[in-house]
């Protein structure tokens, strides 16, 4: 593996982990998921800020990602339903940001 490769990795663990949200676990499978999610959410953010010096769609559409699955202060929303749909957008949010970075 090169260390393009790598790169890739953290966002498929994102993707599969958060379209996995459609079958049913226990409610700590979502507080695992917030984790994970934030902390790629930040690492890929860190890694637009600090290595590519960039502050752009990409950058703030993971920060709100960190915001909105952050388990320290976390959202509740009542309906399981919306956050399916947040899940499958935030899935395909890491999904472009594969393509973006396979482009350069």
């Amino acid at each position: 593996m090169n260390q393009k490769s790598l790169i890739h990795i953290p966002a498929i663990v994102a993707i599969i982990l958060l379209l996995l949200t459609f079958l049913d676990w226990p409610y700590g499978y979502y507080t695992f998921l917030r984790i994970i999610v934030t902390g790629i959410a930040i690492y890929y953010a860190y890694y637009l800020y600090a290595v590519a010096n960039q502050l752009n769609f990409w950058f703030w559409g993971l920060i709100a990602i960190a915001i909105l699955f952050n388990p320290i202060f976390p959202i509740y929303l009542r309906d399981k339903t919306i956050w399916g749909i947040i899940d499958v957008i935030a899935a395909i949010f890491f999904i472009s940001l594969i393509i973006k970075f396979k482009k350069k």
